[in-house]
């Protein structure tokens, strides 16, 4: 089950949606939300269909309005691209759980991301058609070193096999070290995919886009609905800037925060992760469904991990919020495991 069902979350607890701290979704806490309104005139026809001008508010100078299609929501996007995918699609696990959701005549081979992390080389081993990893991973913010992802996209070259690439979380890395740009110039064969409900914390109103070389968006827009994005996803999209800087910083000394607190606590975090969630192993005596209601009971939502294979019921995910949501959090959990010490 996916994390930031407040809808469900608030009726079952009896409660309201702006009383709720919501840790189980990634979404940026250190942007402002706009208020906008909604009136009959963005709604009574249909929605803009020449995004020229919204593609451009997203190239933040560095790509191309040919090398971005705007699509809504990333999720929606895996869903149309697997459909039409055959052969053999390596996933590099752990990944979002859609990419084994999704309907789709190829065959996935999950790998590990450690292991091809390591050595990158393995894939080479193998037959694909194409292969997915999420850059930085979910749900251990993990990035691939820049070597190890170079070769794979050589390889990947090589194999003509195409590579998705998904930076849903890329906004929130802090000292980036690859250049986009110059990848989708340098790989025909590379497409990624960048949501935009994290960073701009619009879950609300899917709005994603794809990133790859002139051909491929062609490609991807002659098949892709008309009209498929929303005028108010569009206009809010019009007001927005693409400036995040400060972003991975403030996230970061939070992100360092949180795991220092829940370290004392015995909980340990997987990985070394630099997006805005970190996951973590439970120690022994802890069942994490009944720390997940006791913190319900305090309207605060977190997510376990007992739909990912690689993980379980003892592995908890959590979004990294401003200090002040941090603390109550920690507070709680501590609350709760001093309360089985009692």
């Amino acid at each position: 089950m996916h994390g930031g069902d407040v809808y469900t979350f608030t009726e079952e607890q009896g409660t309201d949606r702006e009383s709720v701290l919501d840790f189980s979704a990634n979404m940026n806490d250190f942007i402002n939300i706009k208020n906008m309104e909604i009136y009959g005139k963005d709604i009574k026809n249909y929605p803009e269909n020449n995004l020229e001008q919204y593609k451009s508010i997203l190239s933040e100078n560095k790509f191309k309005n040919g090398n971005i299609a705007i699509v809504p929501g990333l999720t929606s996007f895996i869903h149309f691209y697997m459909a039409g995918l055959k052969g053999n699609a390596i996933i590099i696990s752990p990944a979002f759980t859609e990419y084994n959701y999704a309907r789709t005549d190829a065959r996935r081979i999950e790998l590990p991301f450690n292991a091809v992390n390591r050595n990158p080389e393995i894939i080479e081993y193998y037959n694909f058609d194409s292969l997915f990893l999420v850059y930085p991973d979910n749900p251990t913010g993990q990035i691939m070193r820049k070597d190890s992802l170079i070769k794979i996209l050589d390889i990947c070259l090589g194999k003509n096999a195409d590579v998705f690439l998904d930076e849903s979380f890329i906004w929130f890395v802090n000292n980036r070290e690859v250049d986009e740009s110059e990848l989708i110039e340098a790989y025909h064969n590379l497409i990624i995919g960048r949501s935009l409900t994290k960073i701009l914390s619009i879950p609300g109103l899917r709005l994603a886009y794809v990133l790859s070389s002139c051909e491929n968006i062609c490609r991807i827009e002659n098949n892709l609905d008309p009209w498929r994005i929303s005028q108010p996803a569009l206009l809010y999209l019009r007001g927005c800037s693409m400036d995040f800087s400060g972003i991975p910083e403030k996230t970061e000394m939070e992100r360092k925060y949180v795991i220092k607190s829940l370290k004392t606590m015995g909980m340990e975090p997987v990985g070394s992760p630099r997006a805005n969630f970190v996951t973590f192993r439970l120690p022994k005596g802890i069942n994490g469904e009944k720390m997940k209601k006791f913190l319900a009971a305090r309207n605060i939502m977190i997510r376990i991990l007992d739909d990912y294979p690689e993980f379980g019921s003892d592995y908890m995910r959590i979004g990294i919020k401003k200090r002040w949501k941090n603390a109550i959090l920690l507070r709680s959990i501590k609350e709760y495991i001093g309360g089985l010490n009692d």
